[in-house]
């Protein structure tokens, strides 16, 4: 009997405890102030526009908020945003922090008519005529193009990029993360840092890609080799940087150069005829 009364006791405390929740949830913790935060200072960040795509409202409960469903919505009206974080400030603010994607490269599509500005994350930002892709200023790729659906292409802005050739597309997925690891290329400097980058198939599936620097060497990466494609580009980048390198930066390539005593990254004048 006495078990019993300890048992409805503690229903009852339990009950208690989660109407308790139920009602600062429906009366205190609701949502009274939506607000925008951001460390980048940009025209492309609307901050009524960023809360109205947000699917939020005042008066409902802060603590119901699904935030991925907020970020989608967001992204998905904003193609140039990205939301960071969803922060809910109890007991009533919801703060978006949001930051500035930043097109790093273009590509044209499958019909020839549009190119796709692409970020680093391989999300499309914006369509413009493929006549425009020199002028973009940024980043032209070569050699790979992106489907365009029956919708159209503005029905691709805000989605990630569907490529012609699913392997040039990661092996570009793997540049633009290599690229963005280096601490000295940044999304916002990629385009004055790489001028064109191509891709080239050669016999028995091999594809070359040429990565041409703004100053004129040119980035020779190999997806037959051993060593990953982002791999390669760091090497690149690292002897493209190096001090101890007699490196002419206006032309020529760096490259995989085979010798009789070593196999290493170096600067050639023309590309040899190596065999990988």
């Amino acid at each position: 009997m006495k078990r019993s009364k300890i048992v409805i006791g503690v229903f009852i405390a339990f009950v208690l405890i989660v109407l308790t929740i139920v009602l600062l949830a429906c009366t205190v913790f609701i949502v009274r102030d939506i607000s925008v935060k951001s460390e980048v200072n940009s025209q492309l960040l609307d901050s009524d526009a960023i809360i109205e795509s947000s699917g939020l409202s005042k008066g409902h409960s802060i603590v119901s908020i699904n935030k991925s469903k907020v970020k989608a919505n967001i992204e998905k009206d904003n193609p140039y945003v990205e939301v960071l974080n969803v922060v809910r400030v109890f007991p009533s603010k919801i703060v978006i922090e949001v930051t500035v994607r930043t097109g790093i490269m273009t590509v044209l599509s499958t019909d020839g008519g549009s190119a796709a500005v692409i970020d680093s994350s391989m999300k499309i930002l914006d369509v413009i005529p493929s006549t425009d892709q020199d002028k973009s200023g940024v980043t032209s790729v070569e050699g790979l193009t992106y489907n365009v659906p029956f919708e159209g292409v503005l029905s691709t802005v805000g989605k990630p990029a569907e490529f012609s050739d699913p392997v040039c597309g990661e092996i570009l997925r793997d540049i633009a993360e290599s690229a963005s690891a280096n601490s000295d290329l940044s999304a916002a400097s990629f385009a004055t840092f790489f001028k064109k980058i191509s891709f080239v198939k050669e016999e028995g599936g091999t594809i070359k890609v040429y990565i041409k620097t703004i100053k004129g060497v040119t980035f020779v990466l190999d997806n037959s080799l051993s060593t990953k494609i982002y791999d390669q580009l760091f090497i690149c980048m690292f002897v493209y940087t190096s001090d101890e390198m007699d490196t002419d930066l206006s032309k020529g390539y760096i490259t995989l150069v085979r010798t009789e005593d070593k196999i290493a990254y170096n600067w050639v004048e023309t590309l040899p005829d190596v065999a990988n």
